[in-house]
């Protein structure tokens, strides 16, 4: 009943979770008992309910476990992510199956089901991690008895992170559920060009490539990859997938470039369903020409939408923000650092929804339930809450930041970083305006350069680093994939958490300190006055404007974060912005059309 009203869209329920058992672990047929049940289906749903029960007696999980055949019971380990007599059912089919046919068959079957599962929102990604280290476990058992050559494997993949693009959580995950799948993956790393692929194409002869990147210059980057594979005669099937991604410009932009299949993976288990459609002959032929079916739909109607007259947007003169009177003077201008910073404050400010529900995949009210004493989420926070403690005690793991206030004006769509004396112009950032809605722009958050009053904004970086990729792959490479997950994550979203800590002490010296009261709530929902920007997000999408507020804070000197080729920041758990204290600040998107107005401004 749960599971059918929070698919109906409930959001808040008071439950006993002691007995509850997964949804997907319930028995088929008995789940269609207490779904006819509930929807008052056959002629007499209680009696069949009822006669089924009636005898029913709690029972100790082992006893229930070993009642059932053995594949189902090897099979039943991977699927619920238990380890409890893995080994002795491992043993018991050795006694008349060679080690790769275990793996193919039972265990093989168990993560195709959690594939599954995961397909119908009934398992989350933690407990798809979990069931994948009782794989890798179940295969490190297996393999020393496997004859020297054999291996367990429907393909050899490639995988990489795009040039210039430091992002790897995702495609790590993906290596964790391909490899665990049966695949052998050749994991490249990051920022990795395409000559450096298509010599890992020559040495492994993969037949598959799969291409990650997080933001839209990745995306362009994937273009140009393709397009030089192709050109060096690569024509195996490339996988692409990234947040800034969209099956769209996939086959619009991507897959004309390259001679042979190009797929879009949403998601790592999607990924795993196109590597499962392009291992199979049949399945490979039908795939490919439902892509070229989608490609074709896609360039009829791209077609279509060019012929029609697009009205020209006049470049909007302005917006409607009211300048400041008095603006708020900063206690200084100097540079400061924070070398070490509380890890534990830091977890304080830790946004549960973007920890547990976006990258972790908890479905629900996480915050509710973890109150409420739901299993799942008791389980998921204390496993969060021992990488917490693993972080705070290594020494290579630590928080730093560096930040600084700055004289500043505007000059039309201009935000001037200025020196103290407000004589020298020290960095001119040139923003994008909006040509609809509001007409925003960020300038307007600033005085212009001729009134008689001076301006402010500031900025920084945080970080959480530099030993966080070392140890998450150490961990992964172990086989305790849910843990180097959510490394990776807390260090993203801990130097997020450290951008709202700072954020608010950064209001609190310009003088206008949140009220009494305000929660972590608030601040989520960003409750306060004024706004932070940081650059290739909607309102300032340019990425090479890190380059100028690199000149201005020098992070990688103070606190050891540099710029990639791509403008992005190394180490990846990190986090810089613009400030700015206008009272009406908010955070507003460029249209397409601003954003090419914009960068033609600077091709210009």
């Amino acid at each position: 009943m749960l599971y059918h009203c929070v698919q109906a869209g409930l959001d808040m329920a008071i439950v006993n979770t002691e007995g509850l058992v997964r949804y997907a672990s319930i028995p088929e047929d008995e789940r269609k008992l207490a779904e006819d049940l509930i929807w008052w289906r056959g002629d007499d749903p209680i009696s069949a309910f009822a006669e089924r029960f009636r005898e029913r007696r709690v029972q100790r999980p082992e006893s229930e476990r070993k009642k059932m055949p053995l594949d189902e019971r090897l099979s039943s380990a991977i699927v619920e992510g238990m380890r409890e007599g893995l080994e002795s059912d491992l043993n018991e089919a050795l006694e008349n199956r060679s080690p790769l046919e275990i793996i193919n068959g039972p265990l093989m079957d168990g993560m195709n089901e959690v594939g599954r599962l995961f397909g119908l929102n009934q398992l989350i990604v933690a407990e798809v991690l979990s069931s994948a280290e009782v794989m890798k476990a179940a295969v490190s058992y297996l393999e020393p008895l496997m004859e020297s050559g054999e291996a367990a494997t429907r393909g050899t993949i490639v995988l990489a992170t795009v040039k210039g693009d430091v992002h790897d959580r995702g495609k790590n995950l993906v290596d964790i559920i391909l490899s665990n799948n049966g695949y052998r993956v050749v994991n490249l790393g990051i920022k990795v060009p395409p000559q450096d692929l298509i010599q890992a194409y020559r040495e492994h002869e993969p037949d598959m490539i799969g291409l990650s990147g997080l933001l839209v210059k990745s995306a362009q980057m994937m273009v140009e990859t393709v397009r030089d594979l192709s050109g060096a005669g690569v024509d195996c099937p490339v996988l692409v997938g990234g947040a800034a991604l969209t099956n769209r410009f996939t086959r619009l932009r991507i897959a004309p470039g390259h001679s042979g299949v190009v797929g879009y993976a949403r998601d790592a288990m999607s990924g795993l369903d196109l590597a499962h459609r392009l291992a199979d002959a049949d399945e490979r032929q039908r795939l490919t020409l439902e892509l070229v079916r989608e490609t074709q739909a896609m360039e009829k109607e791209e077609a279509s939408r060019s012929r029609r007259p697009r009205a020209a947007r006049p470049r909007s003169s302005g917006s409607a923000i009211v300048p400041v009177k008095s603006a708020p003077t900063p206690p200084d201008l100097r540079r400061h650092l924070l070398k070490d910073f509380d890890l534990s404050e830091i977890f304080s400010y830790v946004n549960p929804v973007m920890l547990y529900v976006r990258h972790l995949g908890y479905r629900g009210r996480f915050v509710d339930a973890l109150e409420a004493g739901d299993e799942r989420a008791v389980e998921l926070r204390e496993r969060v809450r021992r990488v917490e403690d693993v972080m705070i005690e290594r020494n290579d793991i630590s928080a730093n930041a560096v930040y600084q206030f700055h004289r500043a004006a505007s000059e039309g769509d201009d935000l001037l970083v200025l020196s103290a004396d407000g004589e020298r112009v020290l960095e001119r950032f040139h923003f994008g305006r909006q040509s609809e809605g509001d007409g925003l722009c960020l300038s307007d958050y600033v005085l212009p350069r001729n009134s008689d009053t001076p301006d402010y904004v500031a900025s920084f970086v945080t970080t959480i680093g530099p030993g966080i990729r070392e140890l998450a792959a150490r961990w992964q490479e172990k086989g305790d994939y849910l843990s180097s997950h959510i490394l990776q994550v807390l260090a993203l979203e801990g130097a997020e958490a450290f951008a709202e800590l700072l954020h608010k002490r950064l209001r609190a010296a310009w003088g206008f300190a949140d009220p009494e009261g305000l929660t972590n709530l608030d601040l989520f929902k960003a409750n306060y006055r004024g706004r932070r920007y940081s650059f290739g997000y909607p309102a300032c999408p340019r990425l090479e404007d890190q380059e100028q507020l690199w000149r201005l804070l020098e992070p990688e000197m103070t606190v050891g974060v540099s710029l990639t080729e791509g403008f992005m920041m190394e180490p990846e758990g990190s986090v810089s912005a613009l400030v700015m204290h206008h009272p009406q600040a908010k955070y507003f998107n460029l249209s397409r059309d601003d954003v090419e107005r914009l960068e033609a401004e600077f091709r210009q």
